[in-house]
């Protein structure tokens, strides 16, 4: 079986390329006979791509020629999420009798329906699709919202538990041995500094935490908003911020930290379609703090392994982190909850449910 995806790219440090990598290695593991050709719109060298998505609208109609060649190749056009790259699929695939699939997994899925012209060709896109998949009941329920009657299935993303459990501190250099604990004990958020991860409500979340659980840290991986009130909430010294980290560092201040913490809002149709963050920190054994209404929903199993709470209000978001830091029983049975929900939470069963559905249509 021959499938075409077309992906933003296959960077191992970015979530689409990370929701591309997985499938595509897991299907290979599950299916010999599977081949995967992949264009993206941000080239890596990775061997498996072709950067044919131009972001330029007139380079990527003249690509079209040569999109539709590789299509013409393959049995199955799998699109990894709505705007572009469903439209730019169904659009090069018209005429030529491959079946699509397409995956909404955030923004791109939800973002362009609130303009005419864009959300006119999405909602058109996912109607020729033979199959559309949204990564989360959250990015299912807004799509619905505005376009109704479609027959949506979810599949959430995975997670590479042995990935997060194999680690150690001997992969780390002296530096960052002693960053972590310089830092211990801290609360820990990863995520980009776009408005969406909810750092302008975390930040006084933490606040609240620290002025009733003295002692604790935060640290912060991604580029942090410049207007986060760290200085003005009176907690700069007690907050450490890492860009362009290593991965062993990465896994190191997951598996040191005491509690995760992200809080995403719908940033004017900018969304956290899933969060494969909460699912590293579940595999780290943490206990985690997101939001309703996000993709959150599906990554954190509330009341088992952490607990959701109401986006845009730090206090409720305080309560619930310190609920789970000053209780030790609470504390330890979400860390093993944490644990069982990574693993059932595994990119072989996200698979193995696209697999099905190559072979349904």
């Amino acid at each position: 079986m021959r499938v075409c995806f077309l992906n933003h790219d296959l960077k191992e440090n970015t979530g689409a390329g990370r929701f591309g990598l997985q499938l595509i290695a897991n299907l290979g593991q599950k299916y010999p006979d599977f081949h995967p050709v992949v264009l993206t719109a941000e080239g890596c060298g990775h061997p498996r791509e072709r950067p044919l998505l131009y972001s330029s609208i007139f380079r990527l109609i003249f690509s079209f020629p040569r999109i539709r060649s590789v299509f013409k190749e393959c049995d199955v056009i799998h699109a990894l999420d709505g705007f572009p790259y469903g439209v730019i699929a169904a659009v090069a695939s018209v005429g030529l009798g491959k079946k699509l699939v397409i995956t909404a997994v955030g923004t791109g899925a939800i973002q362009a329906l609130r303009y005419p012209v864009k959300g006119f060709l999405l909602r058109w896109a996912y109607r020729r699709a033979d199959k559309l998949v949204a990564v989360s009941n959250y990015t299912k329920r807004e799509i619905l919202s505005q376009v109704s009657g479609l027959d949506i299935s979810v599949i959430n993303h995975g997670v590479d538990a042995q990935e997060f459990l194999k680690g150690s501190d001997a992969e780390l250099t002296e530096e960052e041995q002693e960053v972590i604990r310089r830092m211990k004990p801290y609360i820990l958020s990863v995520g980009g500094g776009k408005r969406r991860k909810g750092y302008e409500y975390s930040f006084p979340a933490f606040a609240e935490v620290e002025r009733r659980l003295p002692g604790l840290h935060y640290a912060v991986v991604g580029h942090v908003l410049e207007h986060t009130p760290a200085k003005s909430l009176g907690i700069d010294t007690k907050v450490s911020c890492f860009v362009w980290i290593r991965q062993p560092f990465l896994r190191a201040l997951y598996r040191n930290a005491k509690l995760f913490m992200l809080l995403p809002y719908d940033d004017q149709g900018d969304v956290e379609g899933f969060g494969f963050v909460f699912l590293e920190a579940a595999a780290s054994g943490l206990p985690v703090v997101g939001t309703y209404n996000s993709g959150a929903e599906d990554a954190i199993d509330n009341g088992k392994n952490g607990f959701l709470v109401e986006p845009k209000n730090h206090e409720v978001a305080a309560e619930a982190a310190i609920k789970i830091l000053s209780d030790r029983t609470l504390k330890e049975k979400f860390v093993r909850d944490s644990f069982a929900f990574a693993r059932k939470m595994s990119w072989k069963r996200a698979a193995d449910s696209y697999l099905a559905i190559y072979n349904e249509i």
